[in-house]
């Protein structure tokens, strides 16, 4: 079993204005710049907050150092959606331009076809209650994928066994909420 140090290792978030900013043209090559410098392919896992249309999602590359052709290491991507009614798949163009515009700044050559079979799967994970809470469950979802996340995910062998609609419950959901708060009002002691 891994520790929490190794599970953490395999990972690597993408600042979550990037996605946004990537977007917009005037920042694009700025934004593909930054991303080159974060080395993503030399990690198992790549979380990616979206905030687009006023909603947060979470995208998850996996396996993304892996050879497209690769039959045991399967690069895939996972969109994680609170509020699935917002239909999420409307990304996909864009979360399809941008992972082009990575793997061509990383100096992976890759054939634009495989790049663009890479599998987007949104998995029916728990749904927020209310129109605020988009945010929180990004986090959540990240915490919980980094903690149940295996080291080689694969969609070949039931997908996602840990990502259903009974992932967590609403006493888990308010727990990690509470933590959230309290390491809020103990930055905020800290800096008066």
């Amino acid at each position: 079993m891994d520790t929490p140090e190794e599970k953490r290792d395999r990972c690597t978030y993408l600042n979550c204005l990037w996605f946004c900013m990537y977007n917009n043209e005037c920042f694009r090559d700025r934004v593909l710049t930054w991303i080159k410098k974060e080395n993503i392919f030399s990690k198992t896992y790549v979380f990616v907050p979206i905030v687009m249309w006023s909603h947060w999602y979470l995208l998850i590359m996996c396996h993304f150092g892996e050879s497209l052709k690769s039959g045991t290491r399967t690069p895939c991507m996972l969109l994680l959606d609170s509020l699935r009614a917002l239909d999420p798949m409307r990304l996909e163009p864009l979360i399809r331009s941008f992972v082009v515009d990575i793997f061509e700044t990383q100096d992976r050559h890759e054939n634009i076809k495989l790049i663009n079979d890479i599998p987007l799967l949104v998995p029916e994970v728990p749904q927020q209650r209310n129109g605020e809470e988009c945010g929180v469950f990004v986090l959540y979802y990240t915490h919980l994928f980094m903690e149940s996340a295996p080291q080689e995910l694969s969609i070949n062998k039931g997908y996602p066994y840990f990502m259903r609609n009974d992932w967590f419950g609403e006493e888990e959901l308010e727990g990690f909420y509470e933590k959230l708060e309290s390491l809020e009002i103990e930055s905020s002691d800290e800096e008066e």
